[in-house]
């Protein structure tokens, strides 16, 4: 997890997740990069004269010309909270699109639960990426992980997750592993999972837990928050994705009420 992304949507200063993402890179000695991602705008304004059209394009350069320069107070702003290494990318287009190509060049997305990026945006951007999140809450910007809480129901997602979030559980001084899987465990999740954290010199409390008629994703939170978990490590849509977009699931739960940052890994 040496490669951190976080999306950036102001340029004079650092939103929740761009600090909780500086403090996770200073303490895994890993590199930042923030990402600014201006909408596309022009294709808006095919049909508008000539001379409006240039002044927009001068607007836009103008706009573009900013951003760019926030590359060096982002990497002094950045260097101060003891990260080594910084990028800046200042990109043009669709979140989604921008953010997902960004992916494929880093091993972690950090994104704030706030005005622009809402509980569906991440839901959205999850399904398009193939490395983890962490969704970070109001209030919240530096990376405390003392106590990590795993919500573990044996799917893929969450075997996925899991292996995702291994370098920060090493950082944990405890690791809480909220059971919900079914007891007959499918046989993609047979690996048993206290074998396979010791293999990595990890040690879980187990908490089971049987949600009843509870929603699953209450049940996981109120867990989480009982034990004073710093983050909670969960799998994202590992039922079927329409109706938790819909009818509501614990991954769409997490994503809109969670208190605390969470990794996610669809």
């Amino acid at each position: 997890m040496q490669d951190i992304l976080a999306l950036a949507t102001e340029i004079t200063e650092w939103e929740n997740n761009v600090r909780y993402a500086a403090s996770l890179a200073a303490r895994l000695r890993g590199v930042l990069t923030g990402s600014y991602i201006m909408p596309p705008q022009l294709a808006e304004y095919d049909f508008v004269p000539p001379a409006l059209a240039a002044e927009i394009t001068a607007v836009c350069r103008e706009q573009t010309e900013m951003a760019l320069s926030a590359a060096k107070p982002f990497a002094q702003w950045a260097a101060a909270r003891g990260v080594g290494a910084t990028a800046w990318r200042v990109a043009e287009g669709a979140l989604i699109e921008v953010m997902a190509a960004a992916a494929n060049w880093h091993d972690l997305i950090v994104l704030e639960r706030n005005r622009v990026v809402s509980w569906m945006l991440a839901g959205q951007l999850l399904l398009n990426v193939d490395i983890p999140c962490i969704i970070v809450p109001p209030g919240r910007d530096e990376a405390k992980l003392d106590t990590i809480a795993i919500a573990w129901d044996a799917s893929v997602p969450c075997v996925r997750a899991l292996h995702a979030a291994l370098p920060l559980l090493k950082q944990a001084s405890r690791v809480l592993l909220i059971d919900g899987a079914p007891l007959a465990r499918p046989a993609e999740a047979s690996e048993h999972i206290d074998d396979y954290l010791a293999r990595h010199g990890l040690h879980a409390t187990r908490l089971r837990i049987d949600p009843g008629s509870r929603n699953a994703g209450d049940a996981i939170l109120a867990a989480a928050s009982n034990a004073f978990a710093d983050l909670l490590v969960m799998g994202a849509y590992g039922h079927n994705r329409f109706s938790e977009w819909v009818f509501g699931g614990a991954t769409r739960h997490a994503l809109e009420r969670a208190e605390i940052p969470v990794l996610m890994r669809h």
